[in-house]
């Protein structure tokens, strides 16, 4: 089992990337963790404390670079968090208020409210307390932190931010103290793994390592199986061919031979038949009594009598 350890920073939603790979990927373990506000995702990445992580910046200024892969993933909504009661609650909470509405309106600086003083929370906590001010937040940021006396409303051509997935990079250039990091990262296959969730592939892509590892695995599996069949063929030609058999005479098929056996029964029927006819016919006519009288007279004929007196004839004359 797999481990693979991902921050991600405040107001970022990856809830749909962690469903996706838990559902795939269920062998293994996937540990997710909000950053608080202030802690940079790099300085996590840096320190070896996460793998992979999902952090905020500004639409122009992404921090991709020689030690740093990024994958832009969306554009955060950019608006304006405001008073309850000011001007800004007057505009529908599905439009965006053009650029010009805006304009006058009085604006706390993001940058005067670094974490240490509360960062958000605390700027927001001011624009609560009815001064008159609106605060640029981001939408996911003003749904962190809600408040029933805050507004927010979408505001054209205010600074957009984006959401990005980011992960060392291995690069000569870096510190040889900064290489084992990149280079155990970059040979971590959950890691790959999760990315290609994150870009939308599918579970069975051939891209996904887990994907290629069973095909390989598969594949290897077809070559044995086919190298063992060949082998089993060979032996038993070679066997073959050092004791080969003699060939039967084929069998005559048992219809045929029966057949055969029905038209000679046949035969002798219908010729015993004719014969009979043929008695009968000849039994019934005069021609043929007369001709069977004289065979018997011709027959007595043949047969010599002994004469009366001699040797071996019974009594003779003299003998009365």
């Amino acid at each position: 089992m797999s481990e693979l350890n991902l921050a991600y920073a405040p107001g970022v939603m990856p809830a749909k990337w962690l469903n996706r790979f838990k559902d795939t990927h269920q062998e293994d373990t996937l540990h997710a963790r909000p950053l608080p506000e202030g802690i940079d995702p790099l300085e996590e990445l840096a320190a070896g404390r996460a793998r992979v992580v999902l952090l905020r910046f500004p639409e122009d200024a992404s921090p991709a670079g020689p030690g740093l892969h990024v994958i832009e993933l969306y554009t955060e909504r950019a608006g304006l968090c405001a008073p309850k009661d000011h001007e800004v609650e007057y505009y529908d909470e599905h439009a965006v208020i053009p650029a010009e509405d805006a304009v006058a309106w009085q604006r706390l600086d993001p940058v005067d409210y670094p974490p240490e003083v509360g960062g958000v929370a605390m700027m927001l906590e001011v624009v609560a307390s009815g001064a008159g001010a609106v605060a640029p937040v981001p939408q996911p940021l003003a749904r962190l932190h809600a408040r029933k006396d805050v507004v927010w409303r979408e505001v054209a051509g205010e600074p957009a931010t984006k959401v990005g997935l980011a992960w060392l990079r291995v690069d000569p250039s870096l510190p040889d103290d900064a290489q084992p990091l990149a280079l155990e990262a970059n040979a971590d296959p959950m890691l790959e793994e999760f990315i290609g969730v994150v870009r939308g592939r599918r579970a069975g892509s051939s891209r996904q390592p887990s994907v290629r590892e069973r095909e390989q695995d598969e594949a290897v599996q077809r070559r044995k199986d086919r190298a063992a069949s060949q082998s089993a063929e060979a032996k038993a030609a070679h066997a073959a061919k050092l004791h080969p058999v003699r060939s039967e005479p084929a069998a005559k098929p048992v219809a045929q031979a029966a057949e055969g056996t029905e038209g000679t029964d046949d035969a002798a029927a219908s010729s015993k038949r004719q014969g009979w006819a043929k008695a009968k016919q000849g039994h019934g006519t005069k021609g043929a009594k007369a001709a069977a009288k004289a065979a018997a007279k011709s027959a007595r004929a043949k047969v010599k009598r002994p004469r009366r007196g001699t040797k071996g004839g019974g009594k003779g004359r003299g003998a009365r």
